[in-house]
């Protein structure tokens, strides 16, 4: 499975992607909603995106409605992650997204989230 991280903490890009890559997966870690974007125009299409809710610049919720704009990248599984509770999340449309996961992340629950995420639409495409 390839997994695109897009987080502005360079260390949780560094954790996941290990961890990611230990369980056999492929991982990209961007730290910018705009490098996400780039990077999706023109690089490998992910199974599935996890997003922050929270970062400078653009945050995951406008990177999600993005996402959603654009033919190429509609279809990709996205998970949520944030240190908020759901309920005070600014959190995208109901469909826009398969999950929310919180902070500090369990990495084997995560794991499972993702995948399950990237199934589901495989599943349906």
């Amino acid at each position: 499975m390839r997994i695109l991280v897009v987080d502005d903490a360079p260390g949780i890009g560094l954790v996941l992607g290990r961890y990611f890559e230990r369980a056999g997966h492929q991982c990209e870690h961007l730290t910018d909603a705009f490098a996400a974007l780039e990077s999706l125009a023109h690089g490998p299409r992910p199974d599935v995106i996890l997003i922050d809710l929270i970062m400078p610049r653009m945050g995951g919720r406008d990177l999600v409605l993005r996402l959603q704009e654009r033919p190429e990248t509609k279809g990709i599984a996205v998970v949520l992650a944030s240190g908020y509770e759901a309920g005070q999340a600014d959190l995208p449309p109901a469909g826009s997204f398969r999950a929310v996961v919180g902070k500090p992340f369990d990495l084997p629950e995560l794991l499972r989230e993702l995948e399950l995420a990237a199934a589901c639409v495989t599943h349906l495409s």
